[in-house]
């Protein structure tokens, strides 16, 4: 399954901190994507980080979005899953 994070702007600073985001999701994970977006959180613009990775292990990638909402602190992470993905 291919899943997709969206990391908002750190709630007390308001600045996108994508290296501390790449740093934890790489204990996590050996291979993902990462691209800016902008994003909206109730109304307001702000920097976005969209980590995509590809894996069966759900609780893995649930664990992942808990760990960055806690250290970036994010009121909420969204994550969705996509379907499969193939390599060729």
């Amino acid at each position: 399954m291919l899943y997709k994070i969206y990391i908002g702007s750190n709630n007390e600073t308001k600045k996108l901190e994508a290296k501390k985001a790449i740093s934890i999701a790489s204990k996590y994970f050996e291979g993902f994507t990462c691209q800016n977006a902008s994003g909206f959180w109730k109304g307001i613009a702000e920097k976005t980080l969209i980590i995509e990775i590809e894996t069966d292990n759900k609780k893995k990638v649930i664990e992942l979005a808990e760990e960055l909402k806690e250290a970036l602190y994010q009121e909420a992470i969204a994550v969705a899953k996509i379907g499969k993905m193939q390599f060729v």
